[in-house]
């Protein structure tokens, strides 16, 4: 028989959904059983084949009872019709099973008269085994089993009626009958336990479908508001990049303009600003490479005291704007890791440190453990409860603040930390007490030989003019006028020859009556074009590799992850002018 799960409602489990599953599991044990009976049957006829026809009689009566169950399981029994009217169906297995237990009850109303001494006690025990066997079988629904041993009892009754008046006066013989009905009586106390066991049983696996149905729809429903998350966070990152982007270049021509004294507090003010809406989007930026997986550790031997330094170097003087005492312990241990990386982690952690730090201060040291070494980050801060230690790394937490200020970031550093650390191998923890502050660790192995270069600590970016070629020929894709307008301007000022275009067909016209010897593209270009597609045709016309930079304001991890398939550098809007340019020096080296 197929089994279909039953249907689950929402509010409260109904009696007729218990009853569905009782009656079906009942038919279930009795289609099974069915053949046991039929056996046993053939079995109960062959030894007590001396009682002549009677017993013939009572062997076809049984076959033809069980015939009649497995046709009815076969052809007239479904699914469908417990689901659509199980009460019905408890009936008809009700009248079903009466004259299976009438026939088994008859049986010593047909040889107790002519048995032999050994013939009662075997039908005795055959009768016993066929009345236990109802609490399996109909223990899921007890009212079958309780008119099964009433129509047993009935028949063992007129047995005992008969015995009696043909003058059987063997007690053992004329009380089995009696005795049958008294044993089938405290059997069907077990059946009322079974089927309590039984209904329980079907709650609570009724409970526990509806609870995992809830908890699927919740997981589709989490995955649904992550994926929701995500392409908000890459729509909103994308089209705040591109007018931040336009910006900085704009900042940048006019810094090299003359300005009075006061003009040039405002333009630090406002580079301040840019300097600050940046970063919250650069912390967007790690969030959705981290999601999207294009992070590829590249593992390599380093003083790990370079990196401790270069985060001093850059973020000291925030711990020094806030009064804050700040020390790095020299550590001389090289370690094997991915310089760049470790750098990251390393400014997330401290950055935090120094964020959520009012008073005393900041300290970066190492400790070697076996075959790793141990960086830590220790700050006087408020400290963390206990029960927080795993939420402050979950994306977009801030236990520090309510309100909100975005001077305090957008509570993912900590989540970008760890998973960059798992990205190269280690753990982020943390030991925190409350009122004394925090150590955030990790850990890294250890390196025995010293690196070829010295310098190979976290990346250094080219300078404005390293490799630069003034007479370079730069050709612009960029579909944003501001941007493109900007972007032309700045690079005509460092001395490059540009032209500016909106579109990949009019790149291609360019390219035609000058080759470029660079081309900056847009990622997402209007009309559905794509600045990865216009370096190739490019590529293709010119008849070979032309340098390549895709500037694009995409965060979405997919988008992301598809650019950096390409056989190009890709940066991020906002771009700051002096790494653009430092990228186009690298690019015009190669």
């Amino acid at each position: 028989m197929s089994r279909a799960e039953p249907a689950i409602p929402d509010e409260l489990i109904s009696e007729r959904a218990v009853r569905i599953e009782q009656v079906r599991l009942v038919y279930r044990a009795v289609g099974r059983a069915g053949w046991t009976m039929l056996f046993l049957s053939i079995l109960v006829a062959a030894v007590l084949h001396d009682q002549g026809w009677p017993i013939l009689v009572w062997l076809a009566v049984q076959v033809a009872l069980k015939l009649a169950t497995f046709a009815e399981m076969r052809w007239f029994f479904s699914e469908a019709s417990i689901e659509r009217n199980p009460e019905a169906m408890a009936r008809r297995l009700i009248l079903s099973q009466m004259p299976h237990a009438a026939g088994w009850a008859s049986l010593l109303w047909l040889v107790a008269a002519h048995a032999t001494p050994g013939e009662v006690p075997f039908v005795m025990v055959i009768l016993a085994g066929a009345v236990s066997g109802g609490v399996t079988t109909y223990g899921a629904l007890p009212r079958v089993h309780a008119a099964y041993i009433a129509t047993f009892a009935l028949v063992e009754l007129m047995a005992f009626v008969y015995l009696r008046t043909a003058g059987v006066d063997d007690p053992y013989v004329l009380y089995a009958p009696l005795l049958s009905i008294v044993f089938g009586a405290g059997i069907f106390m077990n059946t009322r336990i079974a089927g309590e066991s039984y209904r329980q049983s079907i709650l609570l696996r009724f409970t526990n479908a509806r609870l995992v149905r809830r908890l699927e729809q919740e997981v589709r429903s989490a995955e649904a508001a992550d994926a929701a998350k995500s392409t908000f966070l890459a729509a909103a990152s994308h089209d705040l990049r591109q007018p931040i982007h336009a910006l900085g270049m704009f900042l940048a021509l006019l810094e090299g303009s003359r300005l009075s004294a006061a003009q040039r507090e405002t333009l630090g003010l406002a580079k301040s600003a840019l300097r600050a809406s940046s970063e919250m989007l650069d912390a967007l930026l790690d969030f959705s490479r981290a999601e999207a997986g294009v992070i590829v550790p590249r593992p390599q031997v380093f003083p790990i005291n370079a990196a401790l330094r270069q985060i001093e170097e850059e973020i000291g003087i925030t711990a020094d704007e806030k009064k804050l005492f700040y020390r790095t312990r020299d550590c001389e241990a090289l370690v094997e890791a991915d310089p760049g990386l470790v750098k990251m982690i390393l400014l997330n952690l401290v950055s935090n440190a120094i964020r959520y730090t009012t008073k005393g201060g900041v300290l970066i040291g190492c400790r070697r453990r076996g075959a790793r070494i141990v960086v830590e980050v220790w700050d006087s801060g408020r400290g963390i409860p206990a029960d927080q230690h795993e939420a402050i790394f979950s994306d977009f937490v801030q236990l520090g603040n309510p309100e909100r200020d975005r001077r305090k970031g957008l509570g993912l550093g900590l989540a970008i930390a760890r998973r960059l650390a798992r990205r190269i191998g280690t753990e982020v923890t943390l030991t925190s007490t409350e009122g004394r502050g925090s150590v955030f660790r990790f850990d890294l192995p250890l390196a025995s030989a010293r690196p070829a270069d010295t310098h190979t600590g976290p990346a250094r970016e080219a300078s404005d003019g390293d490799a630069t070629t003034p007479s370079a020929h730069i050709l612009v894709i960029e579909d944003d006028e501001i941007i493109r307008a900007g972007l032309g301007t700045l690079l005509r000022r460092t001395g490059y020859s540009v032209d500016t275009v909106e579109t990949i067909a009019q790149g291609l016209a360019s390219a035609r009556k000058q080759a470029p010897d660079l081309a900056i593209c847009d990622l997402r270009l209007r009309a559905g074009e794509n600045g990865a597609d216009a370096v190739r045709q490019l590529r293709a016309q010119i008849g070979r590799r032309v340098g390549a930079l895709l500037i694009t304001g995409e965060t979405h991890p997919e988008r992301i992850a598809e650019a950096a398939r390409e056989d190009m550098e890709v940066l991020y809007k906002p771009t700051p002018p002096d790494r653009l340019l430092a990228a186009i020096a690298r690019e015009l080296a190669r």
